[in-house]
């Protein structure tokens, strides 16, 4: 957990599926609350999954995909989810603390694959219809120093303090 979410969250693997539970306030502003299921990644690279189902905790719940500087709560990222009810959202945060923006939001929902993808200091979000074919997400390219080494993992936050949300994930991968 990250942000010290109350309740704990969970991470269980069968079959190649992660189910993944997660509480938290959110991910945004200054600082994140969530369950994060990572491992290290340096240098360029892409970490994709597909984000099969999703538990409706809020509007803006999240379940995706983040590249991380490391488990600090206020720590910077590059990061796509997957909403309930408000769509695929792009974010980042370019140093520890600074509040969070929203890079670029578009139309899509569980089941839904993405992908976000380093080449350098530049981060792309990708969506797919199949997980073979990718698409960058139109806008979401962005430049950031956030260093060569980075947690990349899945991510679910129920939006909800107190409440947790789940969300499954398959077909993930990271080269």
């Amino acid at each position: 957990d990250v942000g010290n979410p109350t309740p704990a969250g969970s991470q269980t693997l069968s079959g190649g599926t992660w189910t993944i539970q997660g509480s938290g306030a959110d991910i945004g502003r200054n600082s994140d609350q969530f369950h994060y299921v990572w491992q290290n990644r340096n240098g360029d690279g892409t970490l994709s999954a597909r984000v099969v189902t999703q538990t409706k905790t809020s509007s803006i719940a999240k379940a995706g995909l983040m590249l991380r500087t490391s488990t600090d709560a206020a720590a910077p990222f590059y990061a796509v989810f997957v909403t309930p009810s408000n769509g695929i959202r792009v974010y980042k945060r370019i140093a520890t603390g600074a509040f969070m923006s929203s890079v670029v939001n578009v139309t899509g929902m569980a089941p839904a694959y993405l992908r976000v993808g380093r080449v350098g200091n530049t981060y792309t979000a990708y969506t797919s219809s199949d997980g073979v074919t990718w698409t960058a997400v139109p806008s979401s390219s962005v430049t950031l120093n956030l260093g060569s080494t980075l947690l990349a993992g899945l991510v679910v936050t129920s939006h909800n303090a107190g409440v947790l949300g789940s969300a499954t994930f398959d077909s993930v991968t990271i080269i």
